[in-house]
């Protein structure tokens, strides 16, 4: 199964037939060209969104589905719109906010790191 987009101006021969992006020039522009066209419009990837928002959507998204993150990563940035705001917070708030994406630990590390 080939889940690399397709590069009509690399030409097939022998020696990259089984990979046929062997320069990285190619590759970057093969894929930069298919995330313009098929990335999804998520809230962490917005100018608006910030290093925080950024960086509580990578902790949430570990080994959580993005279906999943959704809806808390919303309500998280809402009750703390700065890392400020959970570091004043009990770690305590932070797990029973995190609900039901798994690994509450990731939780009590964000608000590790939310810490001054």
């Amino acid at each position: 199964m080939n889940i690399l987009p397709t590069m009509p101006n690399v030409p097939m021969t022998e020696k990259n037939a089984t990979n046929p992006t062997t320069e990285p020039a190619v590759l970057h522009e093969s894929v930069i060209g298919w995330f313009g066209e098929h990335a999804r419009d998520l809230p962490w990837r917005r100018p608006e969104a910030g290093a925080w928002g950024v960086m509580v959507s990578e902790f949430m998204l570990q080994q959580t589905p993005v279906s999943r993150v959704l809806p808390v990563y919303e309500q998280w940035l809402a009750r703390w719109p700065r890392p400020a705001d959970l570091a004043a917070e009990a770690p305590g708030e932070a797990v029973r906010a995190w609900g039901r994406l798994g690994y509450p630990r990731r939780a009590l590390r964000l608000h590790g790191a939310a810490r001054p």
